[in-house]
């Protein structure tokens, strides 16, 4: 679509790049595991490089193989024509600048795009928890209750760590 950019020909290239990698015996077959891997590539060391690139083309607008600091807050803000930005993406203009910027080029290279999107300790499936026990705790006793968990319901249904809602299908407690 020439208005959004969507294009089903590079979803088809990056797919296949990404299911090649996930084919770990090169049978063009797909065990369970390999397709989780496609899936879920940041969950597997053996995909991690596909994540890095994944991103960097995603928001590299200009194509160089960097992302500068300008690519990066486009990828989460829009100005569209506030004069103003909010706080919080003056906190990430320095949050490029201090940390994610590690030889302070002005750009983030795939190392350094990799130690933003895929920390060494950070675990993904204890940040999802956390997350969703934040935003559902209603009393902040640290716990959920079922009533907390149907009230974010949406919230749940669309978290990796409910596999998407499949948890929530398969326990009737």
């Amino acid at each position: 679509d020439p208005d959004d950019g969507f294009n089903y020909k590079q979803m088809m290239v990056r797919d296949e790049r990404r299911f090649k990698m996930a084919d770990k015996d090169g049978d063009l077959t797909a065990t369970k595991e390999e397709f989780t891997a496609f899936l879920h590539p940041e969950e597997y060391d053996y995909m991690k490089d596909i994540v890095v690139q994944e991103t960097m083309e995603d928001i590299d607008k200009n194509g160089d193989g960097f992302i500068d600091l300008e690519e990066y807050i486009g990828d989460m803000y829009s100005q569209d024509g506030d004069a103003d930005e909010p706080e919080w993406v003056k906190t990430e203009r320095e949050q490029f600048v201090e940390f994610r910027d590690k030889n302070r080029d002005g750009k983030m290279d795939k190392e350094e795009t990799k130690d933003w999107i895929l920390p060494s300790d950070y675990d993904h499936a204890e940040a999802e928890a956390r997350h969703l026990v934040y935003e559902s705790d209603q009393d902040k006793d640290g716990k959920l209750t079922k009533e907390e968990i149907v009230e974010k319901y949406d919230l749940f249904v669309g978290s990796q760590a409910t596999d998407f809602g499949e948890a929530l299908v398969r326990h009737d407690e």
